[in-house]
């Protein structure tokens, strides 16, 4: 692996070459999501462990096997990544991005390319309208340059007007980060091809999404989520009042991040959503991008957060039933190529036909839009602490997604 984005070898991670593999194989299984992962690394203390114990699990509930990725394929994307400079980036990892880490329910594995050391350092994300106006873009081409050259890392989204603004501009002095909607190999919007490029070589790309995943809408929150808890502050440029920018606008809010805006003219609705937060004092007004260096300069560093389940096993929540004397792990059958990785796949392996009335019951009552565990206990008449374990059955299973604030959505 290249020597600028190594993420954490084994001795700084605490970690064989062995487990490591195993946590990435885990990680990337269809169905297993942080709350999932978390619980059992909680319960089994090793991947290794919880890959043994997870055929073994099916089998007792009559339900299918997840589709672990085998060690080859594993292999295969590891090699990749290296090829393209890119790493993988475990939440145990001494590289993982520190003010992600201190999130609750922060991803579990990350794929980077280029220099990961800005995933950690003094960062502002700066996000607004795709349809900019030519005056809000040269502003904020003017703003990215100007922090990057006093030490900030810029970070958005590479989309279309106000990101890729951003971008450019911090590219002057390398200090950027873009956060995809897809895969590291996938170019979204396909204009912005050489500006991906240029942030590979010069800054780091950052997704939730496994080589070869196109970029999706259902994607754009999960890389609003990035953009707003990598940073220690965001900045608002022409921000319409229902518009995606406004999403990013409350993470970082619900993150305690600083809020920045630049006033916008009354009457044109892409600043309206700026100027809304601007007047409910939500945002901190900006005229000249040294309003953000001073702003900044008070707020502290996160500790480094180690990853919940390098705790004791003991303090480790769970709502599994322990299965005894877990079998010996089987070497996997060997796949030709990383683009059969499952979690590339498109198609949930539910079990429908071997779910249990109630688990039919609770998926009937879920879509694609959130419901927390209380709602849905409320209407199928069963405990929480049912719905729960029944939500982290259905979660392994690829049944169903479990979000960063713990409410849940139907995968199709």
């Amino acid at each position: 692996m290249s020597g600028r984005n190594n993420p954490a070898s084994s001795p700084e991670a605490g970690l064989t070459i062995t487990e490591r593999l195993a946590q990435l194989r885990l990680a990337r299984t269809k169905g297993i999501g942080t709350a999932t992962f978390s619980k059992l690394m909680g319960l089994y203390g090793t991947a290794e462990q919880a890959i043994a114990a997870l055929p073994v699990r099916a089998r007792l509930s009559d339900r299918p096997t997840p589709a672990i990725p085998s060690i080859t394929q594993m292999e295969d994307e590891i090699a990749w990544l290296d090829k393209q400079g890119g790493c993988h980036l475990l939440r145990s990892d001494a590289a993982y991005p520190h003010r992600l880490a201190a999130l609750p329910n922060a991803p579990i594995l990350l794929f980077a390319q280029g220099n990961t050391a800005l995933l950690s350092a003094p960062s502002l994300a700066i996000v607004g309208a795709r349809k900019a106006s030519n005056p809000a873009l040269n502003l904020t081409e003017d703003f990215a340059a100007g922090l990057a050259e006093a030490g900030l890392t810029i970070i958005s989204g590479l989309a279309r007007g106000i990101d890729g603004a951003a971008h450019r501009g911090a590219l002057l002095f390398g200090r950027t980060v873009a956060a995809l909607p897809g895969g590291l190999d996938i170019t979204y919007p396909p204009e912005h091809a050489q500006l991906q490029a240029d942030i590979a070589r010069q800054g780091c790309l950052i997704t939730e999404y496994p080589p070869g995943m196109p970029a999706n809408a259902r994607h754009f929150p999960r890389r609003n989520h990035l953009i707003a808890g990598l940073s220690q502050g965001c900045l608002l440029v022409e921000a319409a009042r229902r518009s995606g920018t406004l999403i990013t606008a409350r993470l970082a809010l619900t993150f305690q991040r600083l809020l920045f805006a630049v006033p916008g003219f009354p009457g044109d609705p892409r600043s309206s959503g700026g100027n809304d937060l601007l007047k409910q004092n939500k945002a901190i007004l900006v005229e000249q991008f040294q309003d953000i260096l001073t702003a900044l300069k008070d707020t502290t560093p996160p500790d480094r957060i180690l990853a919940p389940w390098g705790r004791p096993p003991s303090l480790q929540p769970s709502l599994f039933t322990m299965v005894e004397d877990p079998p010996t792990p089987q070497e996997p059958e060997q796949a030709p190529s990383i683009s059969a990785l499952p979690a590339a796949e498109k198609t949930p392996m539910t079990g429908q036909n071997t779910q249990s009335p109630d688990e039919k019951n609770v998926l009937s009552l879920l879509a694609h839009t959130p419901s927390t565990v209380d709602e849905i206990a409320s209407r199928c008449q069963l405990s929480i602490s049912a719905v729960a374990a029944i939500l982290i059955e259905l979660e392994i299973n690829g049944a169903v997604q479990r979000h960063e604030d713990g409410q849940v959505t139907l995968l199709s």
